[in-house]
């Protein structure tokens, strides 16, 4: 089955959930230790602490953790829901170890079901992520960017890999 929009037809697996698993086997070559899965919902990574969207602990509240104390970030399909994501990442890495991962997967610009305001997501993505946008991003954050592919995957998604550098928090 395919869902249509705006000339393209998407495969309905996209809309089901669990986008993670598509990048999971690249994931677990990073990301091992004591983590956080950030937007984990009913899927979260392998190991990992799940944060969701709660008024205690989300995105921008990680009080739990301290800095400098986790040996990965892990989030798939999340920083899109941010309007303040610059701000969330931030902290994510401040979260971060020296040494530590950052592993986002993100929708690719390319599909158009999921930008904000299409019918699928409605309001409920604020920003369409690039990877020409978060690495220059991530690098001023003091984050060396390890891999990233700019092509879309067959999850219409792609991924960056970003280690943090020092203590120094961004």
């Amino acid at each position: 089955m395919f869902h249509e929009y705006g000339g393209e037809l998407y495969p309905d697996y996209l809309t089901h959930g669990n986008a993670a698993a598509n990048v999971l086997g690249i994931a677990q070559e990073y990301c091992a230790g004591a983590g956080i899965d950030i937007g984990a919902n009913q899927w979260p990574f392998p190991g990992a602490t799940p944060i969701d969207d709660s008024a205690a602990e989300n995105a921008h509240s990680l009080d739990r953790f301290p800095d400098a104390s986790l040996d990965y970030v892990f989030s798939s399909h999340c920083l899109e829901h941010l309007a303040q994501w610059q701000d969330a990442l931030r902290l994510w890495i401040r979260k971060l170890r020296p040494g530590g991962i950052l592993f986002l997967y993100l929708p690719h610009e390319s599909c158009a079901l999921w930008r904000p305001g299409a019918p699928w997501v409605g309001g409920a993505h604020k920003w369409s992520p690039t990877w020409q946008v978060l690495v220059p991003f991530l690098q001023s954050c003091d984050m060396d960017i390890v891999d990233y592919n700019d092509g879309r995957d067959r999850y219409w998604s792609f991924h960056i890999v970003g280690k943090r550098k020092s203590e120094t928090a961004p």
